[in-house]
């Protein structure tokens, strides 16, 4: 197999090491009967067997993925009957990539495991994933020409093993993202200009959300613009919680540079790419909400979910309101839908039960209509944000099982679609997703617009040509110079002090692709 040592895989060290491919382990042609278009080997007591499941995410479980394959696969009179399978989720905060790593590498790892783009990367370029598309090609059952027209194309790429040009890993969810905002603040601070339709007409929200997104949140020097503008109409209303709501515009375009250039080092062009984005939060950074831009609530915190809905109030007491977030296709449904206002019967605002309150008043609320005060515009350019794929070791000891729980999760139908209408999520796959899209009513917490349409050409626009190994860490590595700038750290007084201190960083932590001659401004 391709391997890489840990300590480079941990540090996403592109000087990869390729030795000689080894079997997938699918040739099983003396031992292995048809059954039910699954392949079973006739050599295995599957009742002794196991097959072993990692994600970083507890979602195959609650959503029901394990139960449904031991239902079709593993029960009494199924190709696997009596087959066990254990299911481990470990989160990302809890350190999934820091013990998946070692278990793959030493030959322990999971029958199946799951990563976000830039993890199954890592797992592609170590050798780590098998060659699904080999599995499809070998079943009867699976159309491989079919399936890879009914997936979005980003996410099928994105999949690729570069090295064989086989499919390697596939993802059945979507994740592209939206700036979601208040249109009643936005009417507050630009109606007069723009001319919006009468407050609770049918398409209201539309409109504002169009106007919006050809005036205001079209580029990175519009959206600096529209921040100094909600604070110069009203001192206490800010556009966004902190600058994180930006950074997924720090290409401003659906065709950024690569990371890495032609020649595997650090690309001249992608720098200069960013140096509009550092002056954008550099500008939008203050040491107090006073002072800044933005509220100054970073993802994640109290005050940051407590401003989807109700006032923000400082450690001085004084309140604040936030108008905008920038959420991916899972934000609505799982982040800003259980934070968002709710109303009576007359319209009024309901206020969200504590945590001490009766479970009463906690199912009224739930129970109760949203404001519906929200829209959802697109942003300078289109990204993506998380997403689950979903592949099989190279060294699974029953590649049969491991390909056949795959296929439960991505090529059945019948259970994407009662998955999809469970869950409501956005999906990759055309053939779940058109009817859907064209059936749907309207989400209620946007005002009636129609949110899968929008994430559906969100995706569309998608490129992951442009992705690497190093994206995650030079991101993160420019995020920490990029804060010292903002604060005016020692040292910090400049872009160019900013990149000559990132690159200095590049030099030590990934060595194989500094070269001299950066740009600095």
């Amino acid at each position: 197999m391709r391997k890489l040592s840990i300590l480079l895989v941990i540090l996403l060290v592109a000087s990869l090491a390729l030795t000689a491919c080894g079997t997938d382990g699918t040739d099983t042609a003396d031992t292995t009967k048809e059954t039910q278009n699954v392949t079973v080997d006739t050599s295995k007591d599957y009742s002794k067997e196991k097959l072993v499941v990692w994600s970083f995410t507890d979602e195959f479980a609650v959503a029901g993925d394990v139960e449904y394959f031991e239902e079709m696969y593993t029960a009494p009179g199924k190709p696997f009957e009596g087959l066990e399978v254990e299911f481990v989720a470990v989160s990302i905060q809890d350190g999934y990539m820091d013990k998946i790593l070692p278990a793959l590498e030493s030959g322990n790892g999971p029958d199946i495991f799951s990563g976000e783009l830039d993890q199954i990367k890592l797992f592609i370029e170590a050798g780590y994933y098998g060659d699904i598309e080999s599995m499809m090609e070998n079943d009867p059952d699976v159309d491989l020409a079919a399936e890879k027209a009914d997936y979005k194309e980003y996410i099928w790429q994105s999949g690729i093993d570069p090295a064989t040009g086989k499919l390697a890993a596939l993802s059945w969810q979507v994740t592209p993202g939206a700036i979601f905002f208040k249109t009643d603040m936005a009417a507050e601070v630009w109606g007069s200009e723009a001319g919006f339709p009468e407050l609770g007409s049918a398409d209201y929200n539309t409109a504002v959300t169009n106007w919006m997104n050809a005036n205001k949140f079209n580029t990175i020097e519009n959206l600096l613009t529209a921040q100094k503008e909600v604070k110069e109409f009203n001192s206490s209303w800010r556009l966004f919680s902190d600058d994180q709501a930006v950074r997924h515009f720090a290409a401003g375009t659906n065709n950024p540079s690569m990371w890495i250039d032609e020649n595997g080092t650090l690309n001249p062009a992608k720098i200069k790419e960013q140096i509009p984005y550092i002056n954008l939060v550099k500008e939008m950074y203050g040491e107090t909400i006073g002072e800044s831009l933005t509220a100054n609530a970073a993802e994640w915190s109290g005050p940051w979910f407590d401003a989807m809905d109700k006032d923000l109030v400082d450690a001085e007491g004084n309140t604040w309101q936030v108008m905008a977030y920038s959420m991916p296709t899972w934000g609505l449904k799982y982040v800003l839908e259980l934070n968002i206002e709710k109303v009576d019967a007359e319209g009024n605002t309901l206020a969200k039960p504590g945590e001490d309150a009766d479970q009463a008043e906690k199912d009224a609320f739930d129970a109760a209509p949203f404001k519906g005060n929200w829209g959802m515009a697109s942003g300078p350019n289109s990204y993506f944000w998380g997403g689950t794929y979903l592949g099989i070791n190279a060294d699974t000891k029953v590649p049969e099982v491991a390909f056949a729980f795959l296929k439960s999760m991505l090529f059945d139908k019948e259970r994407l679609a009662a998955r999809q209408q469970a869950d409501g999520d956005m999906y990759s796959v055309e053939s779940i997703m058109a009817p859907v899209i064209a059936q749907y009513d309207g989400r209620e917490s946007l005002g009636g617009m129609n949110h899968l349409k929008v994430f559906n050409d969100e995706a569309a626009k998608i490129d992951l040509s442009n992705v690497t190994i190093y994206d995650r860490g030079l991101n993160d590595l420019l995020g920490v110079h990029i804060t010292n700038y903002k604060q005016g750290a020692e040292g910090y007084n400049s872009v160019a002090d900013t990149l000559k201190a990132f690159y200095a960083d590049v030099q030590v932590t990934y060595p194989e692709i500094y070269v001299d001659g950066l740009p600095t401004e």
